[in-house]
């Protein structure tokens, strides 16, 4: 959850208008109305018009879950997957992938926050899994780090040509990874 959410849900108190809301938070008007209106489609909280007021409210505090990042793996060595999920499991949603293909399904199906991409896999390689991600207008924005044996500096001037925002060599350190995982998402939420 992004930390003005967290914001917004503490002020939340019985129903209020966005007006005063806004004068409890140190965001503007619209900035509110957006991560509100987010948290709508998340179900954390509803609203209602009334006359040129908007009112919003708490939805019931079962019904609040703490989403988890969640972080697609698309590699067909099991082990990597392993590894990766031993490491990270207790704090992000962990999703696999075995080939590119099934990597393209699992993006549209669950829409992971990040994309932890091998090049080379059966049915279709990372490259091209990049190529098509990057064409469509839902997951252009989706940042992708390449984990790869493919170490030559070709390997990944092609990657990044294809959009990527980080490539990283096998073996690799997990501990690494997810440094640069949160960097990412970091860098994306700074961007919000």
């Amino acid at each position: 959850m992004h930390w003005r959410e967290k914001e917004l849900l503490n002020v939340l108190n019985g129903k209020m208008t966005t007006t005063e809301i806004v004068a409890r938070v140190n965001m503007s008007k619209a900035t509110a109305l957006k991560y509100l209106d987010g948290m709508k489609e998340k179900n954390l909280v509803d609203g209602e018009e009334i006359g040129t007021a908007k009112i919003w409210f708490l939805k019931n505090e079962e019904e609040i879950i703490e989403k988890k990042i969640k972080i697609l793996i698309a590699d067909d060595d099991k082990n990597v997957v392993n590894i990766i999920r031993y490491f990270m499991d207790d704090q992000y949603e962990i999703l696999e992938a075995a080939n590119g293909k099934e990597a393209l399904g699992m993006v549209f199906a669950r829409s992971p926050d990040i994309l932890v991409l091998d090049i080379m896999m059966p049915e279709m390689d990372g490259y091209m899994v990049c190529k098509e991600l990057k064409e469509h207008d839902s997951t252009k924005n989706l940042p992708i780090i390449i984990l790869s044996a493919k170490a030559s500096v070709n390997d990944k001037l092609k990657g990044i040509g294809l959009g990527i925002d980080d490539y990283m060599i096998k073996p690799f350190d997990p501990r690494e990874l997810e440094a640069r995982i949160k960097m990412r998402l970091k860098h994306i939420a700074d961007m919000d």
